[in-house]
């Protein structure tokens, strides 16, 4: 008879702790799966603004390297020279979509055409500056990138949370070829 109130006792406290667990999970389970997201979201902004720089990176890296004295040269020649290969720069532009993988299929990435300086002249490039300079050796090129980030939360909620976010990016480098 004892060992049955002993447990009968036994299975109400396990009732008991089973339904407490179960309140405190409701409680904490929205906030970690929160968590969770946010993490998530974080490391794929990190990733697209990884990429959009080294798309600029590399971009600058193909200009400098196709130079006025390289086989197919991208951009405005030196006084003097002929560019028949590739004078608006397109070659760089499509450099700078490869290396953006995806983005470049989402519709958010905007490559503007590449701004080539003179040297002793580098006064801060913007997007959409006319190129002072040519493709010769010791002339500066700046490939501008903006890329408009979509939250993946917003597909998950089905509700705008977080806003688009602009990522914007430059590299300048020195022609060498």
């Amino acid at each position: 008879m004892r060992a049955q109130r002993l447990s009968r006792r036994r299975c109400r406290e396990e009732e008991r702790s089973n339904g407490q667990a179960m309140v405190e999970f409701a409680l904490v389970a929205p906030i970690l799966f929160l968590l969770i997201l946010a993490t998530i979201e974080a490391g794929r902004f990190i990733l697209h603004y990884e990429l959009v720089n080294n798309a600029t990176r590399e971009g600058a890296r193909f200009a400098i390297v196709h130079g006025s004295r390289s086989a197919c040269p991208s951009g405005p020649p030196p006084p003097g020279e002929v560019n028949d290969c590739d004078l608006p720069g397109d070659n760089i532009r499509a450099a700078v979509r490869d290396v953006a993988l995806d983005l470049a299929g989402s519709g958010g990435l905007v490559v503007h055409d590449p701004v080539w300086t003179s040297r002793g002249r580098l006064s801060n490039p913007q997007p959409g500056d006319a190129s002072t300079g040519h493709n010769g050796r010791g002339e500066y090129v700046s490939v501008f990138v903006d890329y408009t980030y979509d939250p993946i939360l917003e597909d998950v909620f089905g509700v705008s949370i977080l806003p688009d976010i602009t990522v914007s990016a430059e590299s300048t480098l020195v022609v060498n070829n």
